[in-house]
């Protein structure tokens, strides 16, 4: 579905934010990209998504395929009309507008019975979105405006869902919700799932396969199992390290990818 090869990317003509990243998503699979910030996980997901541009970058170097197509140079229209929809990060939503007109808005390219049918669905499995669908989507809360974003995703039909930072900002109870969401689509809907995280203990539990993302380069790459039996990844993310600076200084030195 998805297949990144040695890819870099700048910004400005300088700022190097990826230096040869590559990883694969399968069908019907779910991948998490992990890493803290800097890591240069939303330049990938601009990357994917033909965004690059409008963020001063460019693909200096590598490949995009999706679907077994070259998409390395197309723009976000023909990307998604390829079949991927990308959520980024911050909530981009049509703030002024509704609940009810953000999902129109998503879903114009339907007829209208699909349309029709397709918000019915959204409400049905969101129904506090459905509470608040005359309200303006600026004033939902983020658990709210992730559930929109999630529905307007839907509505675009896609075979490979791209979603940047879910759970940024939201209460761990919204974060479950929104996790088990993502499961759900996936199962019922047969989507591919790329979820990019600083979240590793949400993520893991609900992707097949994990990559870790460190300062433009991928330091990790196996199953969900696996990253969660290394001792690495799991002191680094979830904050399993003993205290006192002489494990501190043990931990630096196992720290392979530095």
């Amino acid at each position: 579905m998805l297949s990144v090869e040695n890819l870099k990317v700048v910004y400005r003509g300088v700022i190097l934010a990826l230096d040869g990243v590559s990883l694969e998503v399968g069908e019907g699979e779910a991948v998490a990209l992990l890493g803290p910030n800097g890591a240069g996980k939303s330049s990938l997901v601009r990357a994917i998504a033909g965004l690059l541009p409008k963020f001063e970058g460019r693909v200096l170097d590598g490949k995009v395929r999706l679907f077994g197509r070259e998409a390395t140079h197309l723009d976000p229209v023909g990307i998604s009309q390829m079949g991927l929809t990308a959520i980024l990060e911050g909530r981009p939503l049509f703030r002024y507008l509704t609940p009810v007109e953000n999902l129109m808005a998503a879903g114009h390219r339907l007829p209208p019975k699909a349309l029709k049918e397709g918000m019915e669905e959204v409400f049905a499995r969101f129904p506090r979105l459905y509470e608040r669908r005359h309200e303006q989507a600026g004033y939902l809360s983020g658990g709210e405006q992730q559930m929109l974003l999630l529905g307007m995703a839907l509505l675009t039909r896609p075979r490979l869902l791209v979603v940047d930072e879910p759970s940024l900002g939201l209460a761990p109870k919204l974060v479950g919700e929104v996790m088990q969401t993502l499961e759900a689509l996936r199962r019922e809907k047969g989507l591919s799932l790329l979820l990019v995280e600083q979240n590793a203990r949400a993520a893991l539990g609900v992707v097949d396969r994990v990559y870790v993302l460190e300062r433009g380069r991928v330091v990790f790459e196996g199953s969900a199992k696996e990253a969660m039996e290394d001792q690495d990844v799991m002191e680094f993310y979830l904050g399993k390290e003993e205290v006192g600076f002489r494990q501190a200084r043990r931990y630096r030195r196992r720290k392979r990818w530095v």
